[in-house]
């Protein structure tokens, strides 16, 4: 049940589907980031950490290796000593899983202790509790055992859903409303919406069901990196079902004639390929048209580098790869031949609304750069990053205030240098491990840190938050068997 409730969670993590508990409106304009509400998907999160964890207690004697000091003491001297202890590969797991359990801790505990000198104290409980709930998730994923076989069919099938919609919307230049779906119409000719300026008009980017453009192609960007990345073995489970077809037709009173029986197998072995094969493509042409359609360049220059890399790299998957560049190359030329004057604005950013985005990301990093300096140590508070900057800016419409476009300012912003520190050493533990482990999966994740560093969603939406996480997560699952970190 428990594994099943997580694919059900992967699959329904974009639709922002959420119940408001509070808007704040600010000379007549809402405050994006002073919203406070409860979503669907949080009610997944909280069932899915309730069962994990009484699963894990069933499972265990019920230790708390946080308070193992002398655990932690051996993580510190172990570089310093040769002895059995840190030669163990069995307690170097257990190491660096204590070091990363309480860092993590730590940062929540931190987020949470800032609610103290935060100016919105309900807005930082806010943020600390979502963050509670995908560090939650972090350690959930991580002790679960999982099929990636399933996981990355139902990313599939979440991303095509995803990339469909997204594709549709930009066609129709309209979009959708739906409370139960968690999407929000967006007008084209109204201010704050996410276009494209050509002299001939303005056009509307595709949404999906995501707060912004930009988080729409991140996660797209992602997913069909994951899906590219593991398409090799994935797709390999056609044999097991051929293997049982065989079977059954080898038992069957049907078939009487051998070459009858030769014929049959053949056509099942044709037919079973090419749905194995439609379904492949399908996913693909949806995937990489909503990312297209999204027109982040943040996230084409994600997937460009990642697939770059695992073709650079995986050498013996490059036939493979291949074939998906030559998908991935057609769609983009049929795309270019059909809208070539939106992409020639957006990558040459010389229309007014791309200055104008320029202009605004450098005014960001100047803000934020104030708000450090003012709040070095502790930061504002979690989530107080946007109530500082428009207390300090009242003249500026709210909608005018937006975070940093760099995660790490914005947390060092947030939390300090204390909570920067926390979550680097976070970051760089996973780092680590994927180096030690999956050279391969690391390809994919060093070209998702510019996310990082161009925009702020994996921080200040509640989509990013979680997803982060979860990808965290499922690098760490990947790292189960890590045995040279300490």
């Amino acid at each position: 049940m428990l594994e099943y409730l997580f694919y059900l969670f992967v699959f329904l993590l974009p639709w922002q589907t959420v119940f408001l508990l509070r808007e704040v409106f600010i000379g007549g304009e809402k405050w994006e980031y002073g919203t406070i509400g409860v979503y669907g998907i949080d009610f997944f999160i909280l069932l899915f950490l309730i069962l994990s964890s009484v699963n894990y207690l069933r499972n265990s004697n019920f230790q708390f290796p946080i308070f193992n000091f002398q655990s932690i003491f051996n993580v510190l001297i172990s570089k310093f000593r040769n002895s059995d202890l840190t030669q163990s590969s069995k307690l170097k797991i257990e190491n660096y899983n204590y070091v990363l359990r309480l860092t993590s801790y730590v940062l929540v505990a931190w987020s949470f202790l800032s609610i103290i000198w935060s100016s919105d104290k309900l807005l930082a409980f806010y943020f600390s509790f979502k963050l509670f709930l995908a560090i939650g998730l972090f350690w959930a994923v991580r002790r679960m055992n999982f099929s990636w076989r399933k996981l990355i069919c139902v990313l599939m099938l979440a991303g095509a859903l995803q990339g469909a919609l997204a594709t549709g919307q930009f066609l129709a230049q309209n979009d959708f409303s739906s409370t139960l779906l968690g999407a929000s119409q967006h007008v084209v000719s109204a201010g704050g919406t996410s276009v494209i300026e050509t002299p001939g008009g303005r056009w509307l980017r595709a949404y999906g069901t995501f707060p912004h453009p930009n988080v729409l192609g991140g996660y797209l960007a992602i997913v069909l990196l994951l899906v590219v990345n593991f398409q090799f073995s994935i797709f390999n489970f056609q044999f097991s079902i051929l293997n049982a077809l065989i079977s059954k037709f080898r038992n069957s009173d049907l078939i009487q004639n051998f070459r009858q029986k030769r014929i049959s197998l053949w056509l099942t072995k044709l037919e079973i390929g090419n749905y194995n094969y439609v379904l492949r493509l399908t996913s693909y042409v949806l995937i990489f048209s909503g990312l297209v359609v999204s027109f982040s360049r943040s996230a084409w220059l994600v997937f460009a580098l990642g697939f770059g890399l695992l073709f650079l790299f995986k050498r013996e998957k490059r036939r493979e790869l291949a074939k998906s560049a030559v998908v991935f190359l057609g769609v983009g030329l049929i795309w270019l031949a059909a809208f070539s004057p939106l992409f020639f604005s957006r990558i040459a950013g010389e229309e007014r609304l791309e200055k104008k985005s320029f202009d605004d990301r450098s005014t960001y990093v100047l803000q934020a750069k104030e708000i450090i300096k003012e709040n070095f140590w502790l930061g504002t508070g979690a989530g107080n990053y946007t109530k500082a900057v428009a207390d300090k800016n009242p003249q500026k419409p709210i909608w005018q205030i937006q975070p940093v476009h760099n995660v790490f300012l914005l947390v060092w912003s947030e939390l300090g240098i204390i909570g920067l520190l926390l979550f680097v050493v976070f970051l760089f533990l996973g780092a680590i491990g994927i180096f030690l482990t999956d050279k391969y999966l690391l390809l994919l994740i060093i070209p998702c840190a510019l996310f990082f560093i161009s925009d702020h969603w994996l921080w200040t939406s509640h989509f990013g938050l979680l997803f982060l996480f979860l990808i965290l997560a499922l690098i760490s699952v990947k790292n189960k068997n890590i045995s040279g970190l300490f």
